[in-house]
């Protein structure tokens, strides 16, 4: 029996990962603020890295879940489409767990080693050690996969908007909260 709807726990974790996606632009963007004092960055930064690495853990689930359980009956759309969504898709993803792994081996390479705290409480072991090239490496990756998350995730949002006000053909109510009703 196919549904209408995700499964609501794919609906969560998909609504879930964006608000913990708008939390860390908001921390990347403090941050950054070198007027803040030490103790404050310090937070941020702890607070970045525990919201990063839970966002890596709700993809994983995620994906666990999709391949579980059953997904909706696909919409009727031209092949063109179909495989530019799956794409974007594919990409939102791979940045959703690349991201955090580069920040993970970014601040393990970094020339001053500051321990991880998960949510300041459970230490994350550094990978590697401290090591200059790498951390500018993975500084640069961190930032070019970030640039690639804004992208595909506006035309994700487009593509969305685009099915909801000018197609109308229900393709984003599969992704939010409701009662699902089985196909005839």
């Amino acid at each position: 029996m196919r549904l209408r709807r995700w499964h609501p726990l794919i609906i969560a974790l998909h609504w879930l990962t964006l608000a913990l996606i708008l939390v860390q632009f908001g921390l990347a963007q403090m941050m950054r603020d070198e007027t803040r004092d030490l103790i404050s960055r310090f937070q941020l930064y702890q607070w970045h890295k525990s919201v990063g690495l839970t966002v890596a853990a709700l993809v994983l689930m995620r994906l666990a879940l999709r391949l579980a359980l059953p997904a909706p009956q696909p919409l009727v759309m031209p092949a063109w489409q179909r495989l530019a969504a799956t794409s974007v898709q594919a990409g939102l993803y791979l940045c959703l767990l690349a991201l955090p792994l580069s920040g993970l081996l970014m601040v393990s390479a970094a020339p001053i080693q500051i321990p991880t705290l998960l949510f300041g409480w459970i230490p994350v072991p550094h990978p590697i050690g401290p090591d200059k090239a790498v951390y500018e490496a993975m500084l640069r990756l961190h930032e070019v996969l970030f640039a690639t998350l804004a992208a595909l995730a506006m035309i994700h949002a487009g593509a969305a908007l685009l099915h909801q006000f000018v197609l109308k053909d229900g393709l984003v109510r599969r992704i939010w909260f409701g009662r699902d009703q089985p196909l005839p």
